[in-house]
């Protein structure tokens, strides 16, 4: 007999026993009807009398052989003979559930193994329609991702064991009074409203043009980054990084900027080579100082939410991601979804929700840079005057800001740039607000900070972090 038809049989056994199971056992139940779909049972039988089960647990029902086979002779063509032998061998021949959590393990596997096969079959058989490549790349990608996705797994826990693990959180941190538990931002104002930015939190982070989103989000990677060298000179053993997802900037041009804040040197200078001795010295510090950096970039310029999630899923094949930045959110492509017209607003709210499936599911907080509409601009009017943002200012802000954890704006104290970039205010130094305007799982508040546009670096205002309700204070 061949390993492979022997496997097949262990495999039916398998799923035999389960139904057995259910059928004499209403206490796992649970776990098979969360992790289990009626597709996942080889045995199409097995499948049919699964999928009466799955019907019955979901309408409240009882489960046992006489239910069972009264609901597949009202909605199956099968003969009713058929079931009632079937179902009443399973619930006499297996009765016991010492096995269950095995048994669906065996079952999922095997289910995912066939998905696979398929999927490698239809792979070498699909014609390349280089017309249409990219879209049958992404559709091909995305069916692959949903095979690997597919483990389900239990999400019923008792307020017990969710109170334990919480405590155990507790016990880490208690007493360590200055420590943050999250992903430093490298800003004191801002990690005492969010306490770091957290594991599996979507952070928003959104302005006009040219007001220094990136700007800031790329401050924030810079000081996670040298937070981590920190601790991995330390503990050389550290394999944690910072990930940077760039679709508008090229690594070049993210290089530059990281260089230019690390050694506050003006890189608008760096066409011309016209440095002094010190400045050159400073450049040559920073630039051998961010080589030693722990920072991943990829500056795919067409990037998909679907790319995000695979190359997110590779990365941590190998090391600890600390922090993703998205620069920025709606230069995303969504998901491939043939045979349907998909608006920009759907599109982009599946980019969103997705976005938080990745941060949730790699537990890593993901920082996605995003554009405000410009309702903004209406509210400015001919005044010129410098609204503060709010949440509908977000474009296709509704999935937005709902998916988000944290949404933050980066707000001027003077009159904001025009559509241009060119900002009214001549300093080469700007107070600006980050306004941290939904946290869903703490506070808002303000954090005043200095934006030296020369050397596109935010400098922590020591002493200065408010509510929004309290009065701003003045300069």
């Amino acid at each position: 007999m061949s390993n492979e038809l022997q496997t097949k049989q262990i495999i039916d056994t398998v799923e035999q026993k389960l139904i057995g199971e259910l059928l004499n056992n209403s206490f796992v139940l649970e776990d098979a009807v969360l992790k289990l779909e009626p597709r996942d049972f080889g045995n199409s039988n097995m499948a049919a009398v699964f999928g009466a089960i799955v019907a019955l647990y979901n309408d409240a029902k009882t489960i046992d052989e006489h239910t069972v086979i009264d609901y597949l002779t009202s909605h199956t063509n099968m003969q009713f003979d058929d079931y009632v032998v079937i179902v009443r061998s399973l619930a006499s021949q297996f009765g016991t559930a010492a096995d269950v959590e095995d048994h669906i393990d065996l079952i999922k596997n095997a289910s995912i193994k066939r998905r696979m096969d398929q999927f490698a079959g239809e792979l070498v058989t699909t014609p390349i329609n280089f017309t249409d490549f990219n879209d049958q790349i992404y559709d091909l990608e995305k069916r692959f991702l949903d095979i690997t996705n597919a483990k389900r797994s239990s999400k019923i826990s008792t307020i017990a064991q969710v109170a334990q693990n919480y405590q155990k959180k507790l016990d880490t941190i208690y007493g360590k009074t200055n420590e943050i538990t999250g992903t430093t931002s490298g800003y004191e104002s801002i990690d005492k409203i969010t306490n770091g930015f957290q594991p599996g939190d979507l952070i928003i982070l959104a302005a006009r043009p040219g007001v220094g989103k990136t700007a800031l989000a790329l401050n924030f990677l810079l000081n996670a980054a040298k937070d981590i060298l920190k601790h991995k000179r330390k503990d050389p053993t550290n394999n944690d990084v910072v990930v940077m997802f760039s679709l508008e900037m090229g690594s070049d041009q993210i290089c530059q900027r990281l260089i230019s804040v690390e050694g506050q040197v003006d890189m608008s200078m760096s066409h011309k080579g016209d440095w002094g001795d010190f400045q050159w010295n400073s450049l040559t510090t920073a630039i051998e100082d961010i080589s030693e950096l722990p920072i991943l970039i990829d500056d795919s310029s067409d990037l998909s939410i679907i790319d995000i999630q695979s190359k997110v899923k590779q990365i941590k094949m190998n090391h600890n991601i600390k922090l993703i930045v998205v620069d920025y959110l709606q230069l995303l492509k969504g998901p491939q979804q043939r045979g349907s017209q998909v608006n920009r607003q759907q599109e982009v709210a599946s980019i969103s929700r997705l976005l938080k499936q990745v941060a949730r599911q790699s537990s890593v907080p993901v920082i996605a840079v995003a554009q405000l509409s410009r309702k903004i601009e209406e509210r400015m009017g001919a005044s010129r005057s410098n609204p503060e943002p709010i949440l509908s200012d977000l474009r296709e802000s509704g999935a937005i800001e709902q998916d988000a954890d944290l949404v933050t704006f980066i707000h001027y104290e003077t009159v904001a740039d025009d559509e241009g970039g060119n900002n009214n205010n001549e300093s080469n130094d700007v107070m600006v607000e980050y306004i941290i305007a939904k946290h869903r799982n703490g506070r808002t508040g303000r954090a005043r900070l200095q934006f030296v546009k020369n050397y596109s670096k935010f400098i922590y205002v020591k002493g200065i972090n408010f509510n929004p309700n309290e009065k701003k204070p003045q300069n």
